[in-house]
């Protein structure tokens, strides 16, 4: 989905109270915004537009976006969960932030609360505050806050909160953040005092599954699909949510074909992964991110098949984030694990908040590859990735048109028209010619103005879709 499309599914969807414009660059009203967001609901922050249309930021660089995320870690305590990034939209920049609703709310700016009241920011009242500190999230769960019990410090791999610590100084992410360890962990209340608790476990565990069996990670090779007798490969990964997602990562590298294919007007061959490995880290961020960890039979389940990879976790998605198996609707990210989720943000693995499931599915379409699609039953989420192309389909009018072209001769989009003599648009004769060309019925020859198209040998299919 581009920035424009996704910015008007924003303006038509989202609540007047979850999105705010701003037609110029101010970064302090923008970091008041930032911390009214996170004290309320969450939400959207469009720089650059004026509710009505695109105005842009003429002035705008990458420095002052880089500029702006350091001051919100900086200046905004505790450390908040933020997405920014520039965008183009119609040759203009403007600047897109996604702010998460707080797990440790009340927030302060420069040691003030902001809160959001109607479309404004505006400074919280001390009854204000005593509100926010007795409100709850209904998607937040408790569980990565409980206590661990039996577990110890030693129970946990220090090198991997080390790692932390240092991806997130690498990108700019933690200087405000404790540098030791035990210290890094309290500041997220992932212990405290000698008190191990379960979100540090399940992050930074030797050994999780000795105190969570759900941690476990089951990926299966089905290549005679569900119904088959034969498995050609079961892996089990029962680390840390670091380490098992590296080693998810390796076995798709590992086990990701490569597909040649030839395309429409072109000799050359080209090569791409069967499926685009961006979209497999996605999602399996958000299987691990999103899931439910309080269910004890809850571990995440990989099933590769011929042709469709499954990932299946405990815990759904909210009902009005995807509708009819693959219809993303514009929202802001709503996290089960906001701490898990900070965990993987500052180590660079949870860039693109409220966006990510946009993008899986446009790294399907892009590649003409069959769209993704997520189904939610019993408490779970099942995500299919397809590995086959999409099926072009073609109505009876196509087909006529088809059956009735010289082989030799080239037809424009006017020929078309012309055709069936007045019946259908111009717009009707481009997306029809374009639709047989993408399914390789016709060959398209030259561009612009003068293009025209031949018939091609391939078959025309018995029934029209």
């Amino acid at each position: 989905m581009s920035a424009k499309s996704f910015i008007k599914e924003l303006i038509n969807q989202q609540e007047h109270s979850s999105l705010e414009f701003k037609t110029g660059w101010d970064e302090e009203a923008i970091l008041k915004t930032i911390c009214a967001f996170l004290n309320t609901e969450g939400g959207w922050i469009i720089v650059g537009h004026n509710k009505k249309e695109v105005v842009g930021l003429p002035n705008i660089t990458e420095q002052k976006v880089s500029d702006l995320k350091k001051n919100a870690l900086d200046n905004i305590f505790p450390q908040p969960l933020v997405y920014v990034q520039l965008e183009k939209v119609d040759e203009k920049s403007i600047v897109l932030l996604n702010v998460l609703k707080g797990s440790r709310q009340p927030y302060s700016y420069l040691k003030k609360y902001f809160i959001r009241k109607g479309s404004q920011a505006v400074e919280a009242s001390p009854d204000d505050v005593s509100l926010i500190l007795r409100s709850s999230n209904q998607y937040t769960s408790i569980w990565e806050k409980l206590t661990t019990v039996d577990a110890q410090y030693t129970d946990l791999s220090e090198s991997e909160i080390i790692s932390t610590i240092n991806a997130a100084n690498n990108l700019g992410k933690t200087k405000s953040l404790p540098e030791n360890p035990k210290d890094f962990l309290s500041y997220f209340q992932l212990i405290d005092y000698t008190a191990v608790k379960n979100g540090a476990v399940v992050l930074y565990g030797n050994e999780p599954t000795i105190f969570f069996t759900q941690c476990r990670i089951r990926i299966t090779n089905m290549p005679e699909g569900a119904t088959g007798d034969m498995f050609s490969d079961i892996e089990i990964i029962e680390d840390n949510l670091f380490v098992s997602f590296s080693k998810v990562m390796n076995y798709f590298k590992k086990n990701n074909p490569i597909v040649s294919e030839f395309h429409q007007n072109s000799p050359l061959r080209t090569d791409r992964e069967k499926y685009p490995f961006a979209a497999l880290d996605e999602a399996i961020v958000n299987a691990m991110v999103h899931r439910d960890y309080g269910d004890m039979s809850g571990e995440i389940t990989i099933n590769i098949h011929k042709d469709k990879i499954e990932i299946i976790n405990s815990g759904e998605i909210p009902s009005d984030i995807i509708t009819k198996k693959n219809k993303i609707e514009s929202h802001h990210s709503v996290l089960r694990n906001p701490t898990i989720a900070h965990m993987f943000f500052l180590r660079g693995k949870m860039e693109k908040l409220g966006r990510g499931l946009s993008l899986i599915k446009k790294q399907f379409d892009e590649l003409g590859l069959k769209s993704p699609e997520w189904t939610f039953q019993s408490g779970y989420t099942k995500l299919t990735l397809y590995g086959i192309k999409e099926e072009i389909k073609i109505n009876k009018r196509m087909i006529h048109f088809l059956s009735e072209m010289n082989p030799g001769n080239a037809y424009s989009s006017e020929d078309y028209e012309q055709f069936f003599m007045g019946d259908i648009k111009e717009r009707t004769a481009r997306m029809d010619l374009q639709k047989l060309t993408e399914g390789g019925w016709l060959k398209k020859l030259g561009d612009g103005p003068q293009t025209k198209y031949s018939k091609t040998n391939k078959k025309l299919p018995d029934i029209a879709g």
